[in-house]
């Protein structure tokens, strides 16, 4: 009884290890929207997104970010993901506020930014 519960356990465990380890699918990551991540981690305090009618909502001239809008089409996601994890600078500056999802919502918010282009 003892070893069908030790050994119950140890599938349990190799199984939701599985399950982690799996990248998410094409219909999983389609559910991520780029636009609701953005302003769920409040990036429209200091950016707009003028394509999006995303304006941003800070008073301060000093906390105020650029217009993404066709900013980020032409750079990287590595280093985007990297300089919106506080690892590296752009331009000789480190982003204010470390993003704080998952990686999958890091890679449909470039992924979105990058879309965004002036009309």
């Amino acid at each position: 009884m003892k070893a069908t519960l030790v050994l119950a356990g140890a599938v349990s465990v190799l199984l939701l290890g599985l399950a982690l380890s799996v990248p998410p699918t094409a219909a999983a990551q389609a559910k991520l929207d780029g636009k609701a991540i953005f302003l769920a981690q409040k990036c429209n305090l200091c950016h707009d997104v003028s394509s999006a009618a995303i304006t941003a909502t800070t008073k301060s001239a000093t906390l105020k970010g650029p217009d993404l809008t066709g900013k980020e089409s032409k750079r990287d996601a590595r280093l985007l993901n990297d300089f919106l994890r506080k690892k590296v600078a752009i331009d000789g500056k480190k982003h204010k506020k470390e993003f704080t999802g998952s990686d999958e919502e890091m890679g449909a918010l470039i992924a979105w930014l990058q879309k965004q282009e002036k009309k």
